[in-house]
């Protein structure tokens, strides 16, 4: 399709979302359950229990009502498909490291297959919610359609026809397998509240929907489909876990293997910028002056830059 076959595959950035519904289960008298009765129960003909169950059924649907539990990201590199992904229970925190991935790649366009319509107005409208500022391709507030940079395989697959089609329809006409082999968009509120290791199922689905998306984009540009080189699990908790560290050490804190091991994850997360910052941080916590007591050494900081080497 000539839209997207000159494009610099390099400087393309493929997405999607995975929502729950922000409770698992809906409370009568709360200012939430009026909230969503008022939206689907206008007629006055639905019993509380059938309420309760559109809520759990639909709710993901729609960001007044569901959160972002997991999104992830897709690069074309070196012939292969690179995935990022993040999740996490704390809403604030996922959106706080995707808006900074975001910042590391100013100039890649976002693609994915129903995006304009679903997945970037949702991010735009959880983070305005989350206090978090979105950034100029998430929110697309007084553009007009043809201003939106974005590119929705969706929309461009349609052409001028009056019908659209999903994924999943796209996907096996050409000849890929279905990224539903698991769970679907349905399951994901189920599994997300019911499940022990439900996020991780959420993302592994999550991830073949990006990697469908990108080989939908070659088979559309009438390139040969790419198999998932790399994907890079963003350990959020483990983020914060590791912040906690610093702290820890700057007020005098141990340094154990444990506080090693979490730093180093910290550490491999950043970008080059954030990194300089990190280590400023952690060179700051070797220094005695004023006698302050500190535990961890010039050597520990040393150690810590060649590991990431």
């Amino acid at each position: 399709m000539r839209e997207l076959i000159d494009l610099n595959q390099g400087n393309l950035l493929f997405f999607d979302i995975e929502t729950a519904p922000i409770v698992k289960e809906l409370e009568p008298d709360t200012p939430l359950y009026d909230s969503w009765e008022y939206k689907v129960n206008k007629d006055g003909d639905l019993e509380e229990s059938d309420i309760i169950k559109l809520y759990s059924k639909e709710a993901s649907l729609y960001p007044e009502f569901a959160k972002i539990v997991c999104i992830v990201l897709g690069k074309i590199v070196k012939g292969e498909i690179v995935l990022i992904t993040y999740d996490h229970e704390d809403e604030v925190e996922l959106l706080k490291q995707f808006a900074k991935k975001l910042d590391t790649l100013p100039k890649d366009t976002l693609v994915g297959f129903a995006n304009k319509i679903f997945d970037t107005p949702f991010i735009c409208k959880r983070m305005i919610l989350n206090g978090i500022e979105p950034d100029g391709r998430i929110d697309s507030s007084g553009l007009k359609p043809w201003e939106v940079s974005e590119i929705d395989l969706a929309e461009v697959w349609k052409l001028t026809s009056i019908t659209r089609a999903s994924l999943i329809n796209v996907a096996t006409a050409f000849g890929l397998s279905s990224p539903k082999d698991d769970i679907s968009g349905a399951d994901v509120g189920r599994v997300y509240w019911n499940e022990p290791n439900g996020l991780k199922r959420i993302s592994e689905y999550c991830s073949k929907d990006v990697s469908t998306t990108i080989n939908i984009f070659r088979g559309m540009c009438m390139r040969n489909f790419l198999n998932v080189g790399k994907n890079v699990i963003v350990d959020t908790s483990s983020k914060l876990k590791s912040e906690a560290v610093m702290q820890h050490l700057f007020s005098g804190g141990r340094y154990t293997k444990k506080h090693k091991e979490s730093l180093l994850k910290l550490l491999k997360t950043l970008p080059s910028d954030e990194l300089d910052i990190a280590f400023t941080i952690l060179n700051s916590c070797v220094s005695t002056a004023k006698g302050r007591k500190t535990k961890i050494t010039k050597t520990h900081v040393k150690e810590l830059k060649e590991e990431l080497v």
